[in-house]
C-alpha cells in the first residue's frame, strides 16, 4: 500500500500497487485532475469488476486442483 505524503502521490502508488499500466494510470490520473470522479470510478469499478472474475477463475482451478489431490490422498497406490 501507498505511504506517500502528499495525495497525487498516494493516488499514483495506489494505482500502481494495483498492478495498473502506465497507460491506464495516466487515464487515472487525467481524470483525475480533470475532476471526471464519475468516468474515473466508471473505470475503476469496470476493473475491479475484471480482477474479481480473475480471482474467481482461479479460484475454480485450485477447487479442481484441491479435489484431485484429495482423490488421490484417498485412492493411495491403487490409482496409479
Amino acid at each position: 500500500m501507498a505511504e506517500a505524503n502528499n495525495e497525487a502521490q498516494c493516488f499514483y502508488e495506489n494505482l500502481v500497487d494495483i498492478g495498473f499500466g502506465e497507460e491506464m494510470i495516466s487515464r487515472c490520473i487525467l481524470l483525475k485532475n480533470e475532476g471526471r470522479k464519475k468516468e474515473l470510478l466508471i473505470t475503476l469499478q469496470g476493473s475491479r469488476r475484471d480482477l474479481l472474475e480473475t480471482i474467481h477463475t482461479e479460484q475454480k482451478k485450485l477447487d479442481c486442483l484441491d479435489y484431485l489431490v484429495n482423490w488421490l490422498r484417498k485412492k493411495g497406490d491403487s490409482c496409479i
